[in-house]
Order: C-alpha cells, then structure tokens, then sequence
C-alpha cells in the first residue's frame, strides 16, 4: 500500500527532529500546501509560513488532517497517536513513505535491522558496493534522511541502503526487496510495551516484503531462529557454515562483527559485490564511533568506548571481542528492569579484577554479579557518575591492559543519547 500525498493533501508532521524536517521539506517539495507541524513547542527553525500546532490540543492537532507523518521516537501510545487511530487518520513515518515510493519506482531498497549490529552491517555493505563500483547510496539513522534523496534517487537509480531501527520498521507498509537481519534481543521495551510488540516491531521489516523478496538473517541467533520464516519472501541465512570470505586482516573485532560481514556479503553479492571487495573494505574499516571504538593507549592502559551498547548481550559481545585483555569494566546506566546474569556470568567467567559501575542501574547489575560470585561483587565500585569512573579505571587498570566501557543499559536520563555519552567518555 502506497500512501497518497498530492497538493491539497492535508498533511500534518508529528514531531520536529531529523526526519521531521526532512518530511517537511519533502512535502514543500511536493507543493502540498496544507502542511502543519504538531510539537510541544513552535521550533525556532520552522518556516513561518507553516502552521505549528501545540502536541497537547489534539483537536485543533489532527483537524482536517488526511496524512499524519510521525516522527520514530514517538510511542504508538502517544494521546494524539490514539486520537489518531480512533479518528481514522492514516499515519505514516518518513521512512515508511521512502520505502513506498522507492518500491514503487522499481529501485532496489535493502533495508537492515537487529537489536545491535544494524549500522555497521548497512555501512559494510554500502562500502562493499561502492568497492564493487556499484552506484549506493547509505540512508537513515547513520545516512542522510532518506526523503531529502528520494528525487535523487528515483533519477539515479542507485542501489538504497537504509538502517531502520524498531522506531521506523514498526510504521512499515512496504517491506524492502532485500532485508537483513542481524540479531534479536530485548530493546526499548518501554517504547513498544514488551518484549513481543519490540520483535514484532523488528520482524516488519519482512513481514512487509513480497514474495518475490529476499529476507537475509541470521540463523546463529537462537531467537531469529526460533521464529523463522519471517514473512512471504524467500529466506537466505547466514550465519552457520564457510563465511566465503578471509576476515585475516579484519580491522573490526570479535565474532558478532564477523557476523555482520557476512551479513554484508550475502546482500552485497545480489548485486555484484564479490568477497575481495568486502575484504578490501574489512582491512580498512576500522568501525564506527562508539561500538568498539579504540580511543587508543594513555597512561599504558589502551581505551574502549562501546556506549553504543544498551542492552547486557550488546555488553557480553564485546567481552568476547577483546577476551582476556580487558581488566576493568565499566557499565551501567538507566536501569530498564533488563535480565543481567548473561553479563554478570561473562564477567565472572572472566575473572575481571576491576569492575566500576554507574548509577542509577549499576545496583542492579551488581546484584547480578552477587548472585555468581560474592567476592567479585565485594570487590566491585559503584561510583556517582562517567567521570569518577574514568578516574577510578585510570588508578585500577594494570599496565597494557585495557578498559572496556560498555554500558549494557541506555542512556536516557542522565545523557540525551549514546553518542553524548560516548563523547564525554573520551573526554
């Protein structure tokens, strides 16, 4: 189903961030010309030849409103999303109306999600096709917004790549022609109201798709596996067997990033890119900003930033990435009623001296901790904040060993995101 937006469509735009803006100028482009913007408040960006509309009066909100575009951090349970609903509106999300109307111009869209390796594994394989001279172009959360290409891309004709988090797969209508899945684990629980709605959520990427599609996941994992098919397009996994490349010179670390390039391969190799290009882009790829990131060695001791990691199996996989280098370990952050034990038995199993945890959900995880090995968690640090961690890791770690920052729980509350924590985390 393609959603209809002409000139005397009234369109309203729920939420004013990235792809709020973008969706705007979209409809500007279009000539739409009854476009309002509901927010809290009236930005201070906003063309004042657009209606703003306050969030909380949702009358005047969603009066005359044919299109409702909402932005991905909105909750379905959002009063004006309800009143929505019950009014008949059709709502849609920037992303949602990209996919549409890239599948409805015949483009090739793969579009990649997971719980976590979702960024790298769209980056991997848009490198993989550009190594391949295959025209790509990267859209989304680590792109550019993908309506503000979409008449770029419809002339051009570029193989689309977009990384969607659970926020934009939820609003799909219209899967992707080639979708990957990477991994399936609790996440932003609170935003979808349990653990099912969230892999719900997730597995609409293929539940969209057709049957002509192609749905790429990962067999490795036991909950993706567990559930599969995923919907009515063809399956390809990945994950078991030969990985039909040489990960020898692979820059990234540890096993689930050897997952994501295999992921990459089997996407990329639909159209053209073969293993030598991927392996061109593995000797070379060093990752992206705080997942793994090695800030490099000071006072002897060599850094890690992985504030990308809100969930305890995101924490655990990048245990496993440096194994029995990592001699303190600092995680902790919002306390989101997650189930530790996976991470507090990967530090036990380790035997790693320096655990420092953060508040407000450190407690928890050392509970966690307390329950397999009470000396490991008398030995523990609950500090008051990043920078007393930082400074207590400094005074603890061991010559050449190295400090591994991988919170296990989000940030919200304290940070307005993990890029802002991982930005005060390098200092």
């Amino acid at each position: 189903m393609t959603t209809s937006i002409g000139t005397d469509t009234s369109a309203a735009v729920f939420g004013y961030g990235i792809e709020g803006r973008s969706a705007v100028s979209w409809l500007r482009r279009l000539v739409c010309r009854h476009v309002r913007v509901i927010a809290s408040e009236r930005p201070s960006d906003l063309d004042r030849n657009v209606v703003w509309i306050a969030d909380d009066d949702l009358d005047a909100a969603l009066s005359g409103v044919d299109v409702l575009i909402k932005s991905p951090g909105i909750k379905p349970s959002h009063p004006l999303m309800l009143a929505a609903q019950a009014s008949g509106i059709q709502t849609t999300s920037a992303t949602a109306l990209f996919v549409e109307q890239a599948r409805a111009a015949g483009l090739a869209v793969i579009g990649v999600t997971g719980s976590k390796g979702k960024s790298t594994t769209a980056t991997l394989i848009a490198k993989t096709l550009e190594a391949a001279s295959i025209p790509t172009i990267l859209v989304g959360n680590i792109g550019r917004a993908a309506l503000d290409v979409l008449e770029d891309v419809v002339s051009n004709r570029p193989v689309i790549v977009v990384e969607m988090s659970s926020y934009q797969t939820h609003d799909l209508t219209v899967g992707p022609s080639v979708a990957v899945i990477t991994r399936l684990f609790p996440e932003h629980l609170d935003w979808h109201g349990g653990v099912e709605p969230y892999y719900a959520a997730k597995l609409k990427i293929a539940a969209t798709q057709r049957e002509d599609d192609l749905t790429i996941w990962n067999a490795a994992d036991p909950e993706l596996a567990r559930r599969a098919p995923f919907g009515p397009a063809r399956h390809l996994a990945y994950g078991l067997g030969p990985a039909g490349f040489s990960d020898a010179h692979m820059k990234l670390r540890g096993p689930h990033n050897r997952l994501n390039a295999r992921a990459a391969l089997c996407a990329a190799s639909i159209f053209g890119g073969l293993p030598s290009h991927l392996e061109g882009v593995l000797a070379t790829f060093p990752g992206l900003p705080h997942r793994l990131e090695d800030l490099g060695v000071f006072g002897g001791v060599r850094w890690i930033n992985d504030s990308i990691a809100t969930a305890p199996e995101a924490a655990v996989a990048a245990l496993d990435a440096f194994g029995g280098e990592v001699k303190t370990y600092i995680g902790g952050g919002t306390d989101r009623g997650f189930d530790f034990a996976p991470l507090a038995r990967a530090l036990a199993s380790r035997a790693i001296p320096n655990v420092i945890l953060l508040p407000p959900g450190g407690p928890s995880l050392l509970a966690a901790v307390a329950e397999l090995d009470a000396e490991a968690s008398a030995r523990a640090h609950v500090v008051s904040d990043l920078a007393e961690a930082v400074a207590l890791a400094a005074r603890l770690a061991p010559p050449g060993s190295t400090v591994l920052f991988s919170p296990a729980s989000p940030s919200y509350g304290v940070y307005k995101n993990f890029e802002e924590r991982g930005n005060m985390f390098r200092g």
